[in-house]
């Protein structure tokens, strides 16, 4: 079985190879032409290349599942015609040994996935932020706008521009186990010289006896090396899976939201598991007895059609996790559940099984 297994998994990983770069390809061409009005504005052509070629990991990332299902179904369409799949299933080869195979460069192709997520996105998004912000955009770069939120050691900071360089101002102090010690409110706050200077202070603080005790100052200080110049909240598709898990766990402890970087830490493990998921789906669809040219095309179209299906649920249902209509949990692992569901019922609805 050795040598069945290197030709299956070298075969089904090259045609998902090719569907790569042609994927690859047709959205640089795409991205070039929606931004060749910006070449000689606020675009040069090495700025344009840069650009998409920054984009690329992102792409791939979100896509790789729809890819994985498209070049597997392209392979079982293939062999499947050419009566391989049949020869191999007279000859005692079991559907298991089949798939197995599929499910190792599936594999391979998530933990690709995942390692661009990884330590490539973190990378390339921070550069792409920018280029998108000011050269795509023409907006000035991001400077403090709006409620923003940053961590100096056990202590959470969340404050909101006023008028002049003054900002509204909370500060949450926690222990190393993440409860929290005390709570610093003011509604006037300016800072100098890696101080923060505050006005109307109320400071709440647990106690054992009364449950909570409330004091009032009129000025407080506060040091702390992070002022907000520094105070931009990092995206939560840059960063990596343990900062993701450290972050998202320290904002719930301090009560803040921490929807968005939830649903990023379960996307990171349930969109490369998808790729899993879509060769037993390209299986299920694509694996025919027989070189039926109507059942291969049906296949295959079948196939398009719920990968689309697949990546708009997907997207769907992401932005419904950010309106908090839906569990973030839900939302990453809904689809790769349901899609897994069509899988299995459609393989086990297959003649033979």
């Amino acid at each position: 079985m050795g040598v069945l297994f290197r030709w299956i998994f070298a075969s089904s990983l090259l045609r998902v190879l090719a569907i790569s770069i042609g994927v690859t390809l047709l959205f640089m061409v795409a991205e070039s032409f929606a931004k060749m009005g910006l070449l000689g504005k606020t675009m040069t052509a090495s700025t344009l290349a840069e650009y998409l070629l920054l984009k690329v990991p992102f792409m791939l990332t979100d896509f790789m599942p729809v890819i994985v299902l498209i070049g597997s179904a392209i392979y079982m369409t293939e062999i499947s015609r050419h009566h391989e799949l049949v020869a191999l299933r007279a000859a005692g080869v079991s559907m298991r040994h089949i798939l197995m195979p599929l499910l190792a460069m599936a594999a391979c192709v998530a933990g690709f996935t995942f390692a661009v997520s990884e330590w490539v996105e973190p990378v390339t998004n921070v550069r792409l932020d920018v280029m998108e912000r000011t050269l795509v955009q023409g907006k000035k770069p991001l400077t403090l706008r709006g409620e923003q939120w940053f961590r100096d050691e056990q202590r959470f900071f969340r404050i909101k521009p006023l008028r002049g360089d003054y900002f509204s101002f909370m500060m949450l102090e926690t222990d190393k186990d993440g409860q929290w010690q005390k709570r610093v409110d003011a509604s006037r706050a300016s800072y100098t010289a890696g101080v923060w200077h505050l006005q109307k202070v109320y400071v709440s603080q647990p106690d054992a006896k009364h449950g909570l005790t409330v004091k009032e100052l009129g000025q407080m200080e506060v040091a702390s090396s992070v002022g907000p110049g520094t105070a931009t909240p990092p995206k939560p598709r840059d960063m990596q899976l343990v900062a993701l898990y450290d972050f998202a766990r320290s904002l719930k402890d301090a009560g803040l939201d921490a929807h968005d970087y939830e649903y990023q830490l379960h996307k990171k493990l349930s969109g490369p598991l998808a790729c899993l998921i879509m060769v037993v789906l390209a299986y299920s669809l694509c694996g025919h007895m027989g070189s039926r040219i109507s059942a291969g095309s049906k296949g295959m179209l079948a196939a398009l059609a719920l990968g689309l299906a697949f990546y708009v649920f997907g997207t769907s249902v992401s932005v419904l996790a950010d309106g908090g209509k839906l569990p973030v949990a839900y939302a990453a692992w809904w689809p790769d559940i349901l899609f897994l569901g069509i899988a299995g019922y459609v393989l086990l609805g297959k003649e033979g099984y």
